[in-house]
C-alpha cells in the first residue's frame, strides 16, 4: 500500500506505455516498484455519487447472512467499527490479519478478496491489512470460526460466491442490483462515492461547489481530455452513463487496474483527472 517512488526515466517510460494500452483489472499495469507522486494531487470534494458497502453472502447461507448483519449492526453503534476504521482514517495502526489454510474439516469463514483497494483491502507479503479485512476478522472470531482469505480479480467475486466456493466476499462492494443476482448483501457497513482529483494547477474545477457543477464541466470535455479510473468500479459506470442522472463523458477514458495506478497516470501525464472512491482516493493522496 506504501508503494511510492519511481526513480530513475526507464521505469517511467514503461509504466507510461502500460497505462496507455490498460483495459482492466486483469492486467499487470505497472511494475512493483512504481509509485504515484501525490504532493501536487488535489481533491474536488465533491460527491458525484452516493454508494453503500456491503459484504455479498452466498445465497444459500441465510443463516450467516443474518449473523453478519447483527455484527455489522451492533459493531455500528457500540465502537467496534469506529475502532476499525481509526487504525486508517485516525491516529491508529493498520492491524495486520492472517489467512489460515483452507480445510473442509474445520469450521471456516471462506472469504473472496481482491487484495488492492486502499484502505480497505490490501496486502503485504502474507498479512492483509484493511477495513474491510479487520472487519471479517473480527466477524469470523465473533461466530468462532477460522477466518481464510483468498485473493482473486474483482470481476469474479460474485459468481465465485454464488458457485458456493466462498461463503462470502468483501473488497468495498457496493451495492446494486446486477450484483445482487449473485449474492445476498449484508446491510451497508460504509457510505461513501465517487469524486475526482487533478493536478493542482489545473483550475477548471476550482470554482464547482455542487454535483451539478461538475457534471456540466465533464459533459463539455472533449477527446483532449483524459479521465482514468478503476476499472470494473462505479466509477467506471459513471462515466459510462450507467448511473441514474449523467448520461457519461464524451472524453477519453483510460481504464486502470487500481485507483494507485490511476493516479500515478495522472502524475505522469497520461491522464487529465481522476474519478474514484472519495474514501480510497484521499487516503492515497495523504499516504503518498
Amino acid at each position: 500500500m506504501f508503494k511510492r517512488i519511481i526513480s530513475a526515466m526507464l521505469p517511467v517510460i514503461i509504466c507510461i506505455i502500460m497505462l496507455t494500452s490498460c483495459k482492466n483489472r486483469e492486467e499487470n499495469l505497472v511494475g512493483s516498484d512504481a509509485k504515484e507522486d501525490n504532493s501536487e494531487v488535489k481533491i474536488i470534494d465533491v460527491m458525484l455519487t452516493e454508494e453503500e458497502y456491503g459484504i455479498g453472502v452466498c445465497k444459500d447461507k441465510p443463516e450467516l447472512l443474518k449473523q453478519i448483519n447483527a455484527f455489522i449492526e451492533k459493531g455500528l453503534v457500540d465502537g467496534t467499527y469506529d475502532e476499525i476504521t481509526g487504525h486508517y482514517f485516525g491516529d491508529g495502526e493498520p492491524h495486520a490479519v492472517y489467512s489460515e489454510t483452507l480445510d473442509s474439516s474445520k469450521d471456516q469463514l471462506v472469504v473472496a478478496t481482491t487484495g488492492d483497494f486502499e484502505p480497505f483491502d490490501y496486502d503485504e507479503g502474507n498479512a492483509y491489512y484493511g477495513i474491510d479485512k479487520e472487519l471479517v476478522k473480527a466477524i469470523a472470531d465473533s461466530l468462532g470460526k477460522e477466518l481464510v482469505l483468498q485473493n482473486m480479480n474483482f470481476d469474479i467475486l460474485f459468481i465465485t460466491v454464488s458457485q458456493g466456493k466462498c461463503d462470502i466476499c468483501i473488497a468495498g462492494i457496493t451495492i446494486n442490483d446486477e450484483r445482487k443476482e449473485y449474492v445476498d448483501f449484508s446491510v451497508p457497513y460504509f457510505r461513501v462515492g465517487q469524486c475526482i482529483a487533478t493536478k493542482t494547477g489545473n483550475k477548471e474545477l476550482d470554482y464547482a461547489k455542487t454535483k451539478e457543477d461538475v457534471e456540466n464541466i465533464l459533459k463539455g470535455f472533449d477527446k483532449s481530455v483524459t479521465i482514468a479510473v478503476e476499472s470494473e468500479t462505479t466509477g467506471e459506470e459513471y462515466l459510462e452513463g450507467q448511473v441514474e442522472n449523467f448520461e457519461g463523458v464524451r472524453c477519453n477514458v483510460l481504464k486502470c487496474q487500481t485507483l494507485h495506478d490511476c493516479l500515478i497516470a495522472l502524475n505522469n501525464g497520461s491522464a487529465d483527472y481522476v474519478i474514484g472512491d472519495s474514501a480510497t482516493l484521499k487516503y492515497l493522496i495523504a499516504n503518498e
